[in-house]
């Protein structure tokens, strides 16, 4: 199979899957959750075993420490998707009001810029889907994990196959 065919079906699938997530947002959520308590757990593994192993390194016990609490999220997260959908989405939203924060910030500092206003609408978008997720985490924690995977698998879809479109025509 030649690579802009590959680009333009992995490209289907992941818009096929974005608008699945997009059809479904809680349970794209849950499995949002889920596959983060697998990486979570994988890390926290492959931490214990690097502090285990290595009895030279003079951080070990912070290393070991470290491993065991991201052992402990991972094992979390799987073992209660639900209220771990609830975590991740107060992290999203902090990180959307640190985020648009940063970038108000950033636009004060640069008004003579051409490119102020662009910085003060994207930082005070940002830092309010921050507010509105956490004003309103029982809600947002049902879908906004999942809405966000539809959209990014939506976009990465729709990036792929017009790449494996623009190979095609070379």
């Amino acid at each position: 199979m030649k690579l802009p065919l590959v680009f333009i079906v992995l490209g289907a699938f992941m818009a096929i899957g974005g608008l699945l997530a997009l059809a479904n947002p809680f349970a794209a959520s849950i499995a949002v959750t889920t596959l983060v308590g697998i990486f979570f757990l994988v890390a926290g593994i492959g931490q214990l075993w690097a502090a285990w192993s290595t009895p030279e390194d003079d951080h070990r016990l912070w290393h070991g420490a470290l491993g065991l609490l991201t052992l402990v999220i991972g094992v979390m997260l799987l073992a209660n998707p639900v209220a771990g959908t609830l975590s991740l989405t107060l992290i999203v939203g902090l990180l959307f009001v640190m985020s648009g924060g940063a970038r108000l910030g950033i636009a004060f500092r640069m008004r003579d810029s051409r490119y102020f206003w662009l910085l003060l609408v994207s930082g005070a978008l940002s830092a309010l889907i921050g507010l509105l997720i956490l004003g309103n985490i029982a809600t947002a924690a049902t879908s906004i994990l999942g809405l966000l995977l539809g959209i990014q698998l939506l976009f990465e879809g729709a990036a792929l196959i017009a790449l494996g479109l623009i190979s095609r025509q070379r």
